[in-house]
C-alpha cells in the first residue's frame, strides 16, 4: 500500500514537473500567417507563465494592432487554447514540440488553418539596415512642450555649432504614434532626423499625445487637436536661442500632411511645408477610391468590390450628412445590409469604428479647404505605389488647390515603384510593409534634403 502511494506521488509529482516545463516552453512569441481573400494576415501571440497562469498579448502587424490583450490562455495537453471574445477570436492548437503549434483561427464564423512557429525573428526583429546608430555627430535632446493640460515629449536634434539652425517639425500620420513613428518594425521619422540633422538642421520629432511618453487622450482626438499640438510645437522651437524662428517647416506624412496644412492656417509663420503621401481630398472620396484599390490588387472579385464600395458609401454619406444618433444609425443600416453575412458583434465593431470622433471628422474633412491658404514654398510627394493615398488622386487635388491659393512655390512629385510608406516595394499593398528591409527610400530622402536646402538658403 505504501509502495501505491508512493508510486502514485512520483506520477503526480512527474505529471507537475512536466506540465511546468510545457508552460515555460510555450512562453514566448508564436508566429504564424493566416492566408485571407486579400493576401497573407500575421498573427503574433505573446505567451507569458507567471504564478501558474498564462497571460499574454496578440498583435496583428498588417492592420497595426499590437500588444492586443488576450482574455485566456489554457493549455491541456496537447491543446492550447487563445480566446479574445470582444474581438470573436478564438485559437485551438496542438503542440507539436517546442517550436511548432498546428491550429485554427477562429473568428466570426469563419475558421482557417494557422501554423504557429516559435519566432526568433519576433524577438531580434527583422534588420532595419537603414535604422540610424549611435554614436551620433550631432546633439540629440529630450524635450517637453505644453498644450493646455497635456504634455508632448519628443527628440529635438541640430548640428553641434552653436548657432541659429533652420529647423523641421515631422508630424506623424493616422493612429497613436511615437516620436519615430514606428510601424512593423521601421522607424521612418527616426532615420529622417538623422539624415536631416546630419545636412545641418533641427528637427522635432514628438510622440502623439496619449502616447508613449506624451499625456492626454488620444482616443477622442480629432486632426484639428493634432494640428495645435504642432502649432505649439512651433511656439515652442521660435523661442529657442539655437533656432532660426524664420525658418521653422512642418513635414507631415498622410494625415500629417493635412495637419500640417491646417496648422499653417493657426501659424502663418510656418516657412515651409513638405507633403508625404499627403490627402488632397475629401475623406470619404479618399476611403472609397482606397478600399476599391486594395480590393481589386487583392484580386476580391468585382462584383463584391462594387457592392462594398456602394455600402460604405452610403455609410460614409450619413457621417458627412451628421445623421444622429450616429452610432444607432451606422448598426441599423449595417444590419440591414450585411444581413446573415457577419455576426451582431462584428456589426457592432463596424459601427463603433465608423462613429468614433477622430474618424467622423476625417470623413468629412476636405484637405483642400486648407491647403488653398497656404503660401509658403511646399514640397508635395506620392509614391506611384501608394495603395492608400493614391497619388493620382490626391496629387492633382494638391496642386489644383495650391494654384487657387496663388502659391508659386511648389512642386510635385511622384516617386516611381514606392509606397505609401515610401519604400521600394512590389505591390503597394500593406502587407508588404513589415517585409521590406528598406524603411525609406534614398530617393525620396535626397529629394527632401535638396529641396529643404534651397528652400531655406535664400
Amino acid at each position: 500500500m505504501k509502495k501505491s502511494f508512493i508510486s502514485a506521488t512520483i506520477l503526480l509529482l512527474l505529471f507537475l514537473f512536466n506540465s511546468t516545463i510545457m508552460a515555460q516552453n510555450l512562453v514566448g512569441p508564436w508566429k504564424g500567417e493566416l492566408e485571407i481573400p486579400t493576401g497573407k494576415l500575421t498573427v503574433i501571440f505573446h505567451i507569458k507563465h507567471d504564478n501558474n497562469r498564462f497571460s499574454g498579448t496578440m498583435d496583428v502587424p498588417e492592420q497595426g494592432g499590437k500588444g492586443i490583450p488576450i482574455h485566456s490562455i489554457t493549455y491541456q495537453n496537447p491543446f492550447l487554447t487563445i480566446e479574445l471574445p470582444n474581438l470573436g477570436i478564438k485559437y485551438v492548437g496542438n503542440v507539436l514540440d517546442d517550436d511548432n503549434i498546428e491550429g485554427t483561427f477562429q473568428q466570426a464564423g469563419a475558421s482557417l488553418p494557422l501554423h504557429l512557429k516559435k519566432s526568433l525573428e519576433v524577438i531580434l526583429g527583422k534588420p532595419k539596415p537603414q535604422e540610424p546608430q549611435a554614436p551620433f555627430p550631432y546633439i540629440s535632446t529630450n524635450v517637453t512642450f505644453q498644450n493646455g493640460n497635456v504634455t508632448l515629449s519628443g527628440t529635438l536634434t541640430r548640428p553641434k555649432e552653436n548657432k541659429k539652425y533652420p529647423a523641421v517639425i515631422l508630424i506623424t500620420g493616422s493612429g497613436p504614434q511615437d516620436r519615430n513613428h514606428e510601424i512593423l518594425g521601421h522607424k521612418p521619422f527616426l532615420l529622417l532626423a538623422d539624415q536631416l540633422t546630419r545636412s545641418g538642421f533641427a528637427v522635432l520629432r514628438f510622440d502623439d499625445r496619449g502616447t508613449a511618453k506624451s499625456t492626454g487622450e488620444f482616443a477622442n482626438s480629432t486632426t484639428y487637436d493634432f494640428a495645435d499640438d504642432v502649432a505649439e510645437a512651433f511656439h515652442f522651437l521660435s523661442k529657442r536661442t539655437d533656432i532660426d524662428p524664420q525658418k521653422i517647416g512642418l513635414l507631415g506624412h498622410s494625415e500629417g500632411g493635412i495637419v500640417a496644412s491646417i496648422t499653417y492656417e493657426k501659424v502663418p509663420q510656418v516657412g515651409f511645408i513638405i507633403l508625404m503621401a499627403s490627402p488632397g481630398v475629401k475623406g470619404k472620396d479618399l476611403m472609397l477610391l482606397q478600399k476599391k484599390v486594395i480590393d481589386e490588387k487583392s484580386n476580391v472579385p468585382p462584383a463584391v468590390v462594387a457592392r462594398d464600395q456602394k455600402i460604405f458609401g452610403e455609410a460614409y454619406d450619413m457621417i458627412v450628412r451628421k445623421e444622429q444618433p450616429l452610432y444607432d444609425r451606422l448598426k441599423e443600416y449595417f444590419k440591414h445590409q450585411l444581413n446573415v453575412q457577419v455576426s451582431d458583434k462584428q456589426i457592432h465593431n463596424i459601427a463603433l469604428s465608423l462613429s468614433n470622433p477622430w474618424f467622423t471628422e476625417f470623413i468629412r474633412l476636405d484637405p483642400a479647404t486648407y491647403f488653398q491658404k497656404v503660401k509658403c514654398p511646399v514640397l508635395a510627394l506620392n509614391g506611384s505605389k501608394d495603395v492608400q493615398v493614391v497619388a493620382s488622386q490626391n496629387l492633382p487635388a494638391i496642386e489644383s488647390a495650391l494654384q487657387k491659393a496663388g502659391n508659386k512655390h511648389f512642386k510635385i512629385v511622384e516617386l516611381e515603384g514606392l509606397n505609401h510608406l515610401f519604400q521600394k516595394c512590389e505591390t503597394g499593398l500593406p502587407n508588404e510593409y513589415g517585409q521590406i528591409e528598406q524603411t525609406l527610400s534614398p530617393f525620396l530622402l535626397d529629394e527632401i534634403k535638396k529641396w529643404i536646402v534651397f528652400n531655406t538658403e535664400q
